[in-house]
């Protein structure tokens, strides 16, 4: 079963508390689960960079509850995927965790070096060839893979509705009978 939480619709000063109750919830549902009942959970956090922050702001709820999923989660079943267009500003603590990594354009020279450190100097001329990714194509890198690998993935269709706004268009349309 697949189960979508879409948080986008909170106000931000309460996404941390929310992501770091569901994730603790269902962290001891597993922890207190018997090991034969137990069912494989992967929570996917999704701008992820937003909760589990490198650097501490405030009080952090989500991003402790996160780490310790990304720590002790795989021998409960519970697993963690972690989606962001800022590595830099990622959690160390949770990174060092991730067995994986999808790696798709990133032309901030700070996310370049950032991704370079966490998946070894090895991997130098792939880092090198992130900020000319088109759009779509990515890097493989880590467990999952042999060795690193270049993929394309597929597009859905349809496509979500998630583009970004497209200026130009909007202002070329005017603003006859725009009323706040």
């Amino acid at each position: 079963n697949l189960t979508i939480i879409d948080l986008s619709g909170i106000p931000f000063e309460i996404v941390d508390v929310t992501v770091a109750v569901l994730t603790r919830l269902l962290f001891d549902l597993n922890f207190w689960t018997p090991p034969k009942q137990r069912h494989p959970l992967l929570l996917v956090f999704e701008e992820a960079h937003n909760y589990i922050p490198r650097v501490e702001k405030g009080r952090n709820f989500a991003r402790v509850a996160v780490e310790r999923v990304a720590k002790e989660g795989r021998k409960y079943g519970v697993s963690a995927m972690i989606v962001s267009q800022r590595p830099s500003e990622l959690s160390e603590t949770v990174l060092s965790q991730c067995n994986s990594f999808v790696v798709m354009r990133l032309s901030n020279p700070e996310d370049q070096k950032y991704v370079s450190r966490v998946v070894g100097d090895h991997f130098a001329g792939v880092i090198q060839m992130l900020p000319v990714l088109r759009p779509g194509e990515a890097f493989i890198i880590g467990d999952s893979v042999l060795m690193p690998m270049r993929t394309l993935v597929q597009f859905p269709n349809p496509s979500p509705q998630s583009a970004n706004l497209d200026f130009f268009h909007a202002w070329s349309m005017g603003t006859e009978n725009y009323d706040l």
